[in-house]
């Protein structure tokens, strides 16, 4: 796809429509999220608010897929503020779908701080009501917000919020409700319930765009936890080779890798490391920090059975790149360990506690098959 801009000193209407066009032909990616953000400011230029508000919404689309979240939250809060000034023009229940997927984003990013995050929640509490719609999707979004941000106790008054609530249009599909549950299950340490739903889940046939990909990560976390490396292994053959290269996936990747730091496959966890790490680096800084610190986990297992320098392939933009591409994957194990700590820091700064800490601790010991460190709630 070309992206070079018109000859002529402003664009035509044809030209913005056929790159809004061919954008949204393929799959999603960087370069369809770039050509969006390209069209969107063809449309800016011709004054065609009409054509701007379309752009972006495909614009938060592709790029909240992607993991892109802060490109997607620039064309949100254009759209949103379009909305806010003619809401008969730009009705507002077409962006609410898009706005608890930008609103859950906001704690993956350590400079927005809690009352920014509570006040979006409550801005879309606010017009779910003025629009007649139920609160089960907020009380959702509050929910996973409250637990990634440590409150683990309001977390789960939420939960029980979400259950009861009524479904309606901004519910997530069904799919996605199922694996909320999973996910739910495992977080209260439910392991054994876990894998039960997990395998309803997948025994119904249930899917969606990100669902059971992302499914499988749950079923490996329930296996570690029991000691049941037979049922991991199985999520990961299965799971694995549906989000490998796709950095929407990348959350999802890291818990195949601590699958195979649990078990030392040196092979299939050096190749795992090498194909997403370059993706991991340009991610978003939570899914950086959780990368990074699987990464630093494997390479520590590694290093316990094998300390020898070895070959690994690593970004050049990585500071600590040599030309031979050989390291000690115990010297590697602390450079990833201390960038991956450095940003847990901040999260904890940020949340007035240590639950971030305590993810990257736990998920080290679920690692080593090692006792559990407990997360003491504030």
């Amino acid at each position: 796809m070309s992206e070079d801009e018109p000859n002529q000193d402003e664009p035509t209407k044809e030209q913005v429509d056929f790159l809004h066009l061919v954008a949204k032909a393929f799959p999603y990616s960087e370069t369809t999220v770039n050509a969006l953000e390209r069209a969107a400011r063809w449309a800016d230029a011709l004054h065609d608010l009409d054509r701007g508000f379309a752009i972006r919404k495909d614009l938060v689309m592709a790029a909240t897929y992607l993991g892109m979240e802060e490109r997607a939250l620039v064309a949100f809060a254009w759209c949103i503020a379009q909305s806010d000034r003619d809401p008969a023009r730009f009705p507002q229940d077409t962006l609410l779908p898009m706005y608890k997927w930008i609103a859950a984003t906001l704690p993956d990013f350590p400079t927005v701080s809690l009352a920014k995050i509570q006040a979006m929640e409550d801005d879309y509490e606010a017009r779910l009501k003025q629009a007649g719609h139920g609160l089960r999707s907020l009380y959702k979004l509050r929910m996973k917000n409250a637990n990634w941000t440590g409150f683990l106790r309001r977390g789960s008054e939420y939960e029980r919020m979400w259950r009861s609530a009524r479904k309606d249009d901004l519910s997530d599909c069904v799919a996605c409700e199922f694996d909320s549950e999973v996910s739910a299950l495992n977080r209260a340490g439910r392991y054994r319930e876990a894998l039960q739903k997990a395998r309803s889940l997948l025994s119904q046939g249930l899917q969606c765009e990100t669902v059971p990909a992302r499914t499988y990560r749950e079923i490996i976390d329930a296996g570690l936890s029991l000691g049941e490396l037979e049922t991991a292994a199985e999520a990961f053959e299965v799971g694995y080779p549906l989000v490998k290269g796709k950095e929407e996936f990348l959350f999802t990747i890291g818990w195949h890798l601590v699958y195979l730091a649990r078990v030392v496959d040196a092979r299939r966890g050096l190749d795992l490391i090498e194909t997403h790490l370059p993706l991991a680096i340009q991610a978003d800084p939570v899914e950086r920090m959780l990368f990074l610190a699987q990464t630093a986990v494997f390479l520590e297992r590694l290093a316990a059975t094998t300390p020898r320098p070895r070959k690994i392939r690593i970004p050049e933009t990585l500071p600590f790149h040599n030309a031979d591409n050989r390291y000690a994957p115990a010297d590697l194990a602390a450079l990833f360990h201390g960038e991956a700590r450095q940003l847990a820091s901040r999260f904890d700064d940020r949340n007035g506690n240590t639950y971030i800490s305590w993810h990257l601790a736990d998920t080290r010991a679920l690692a080593f098959g090692a006792e559990r460190p407990q997360y003491h709630e504030p």
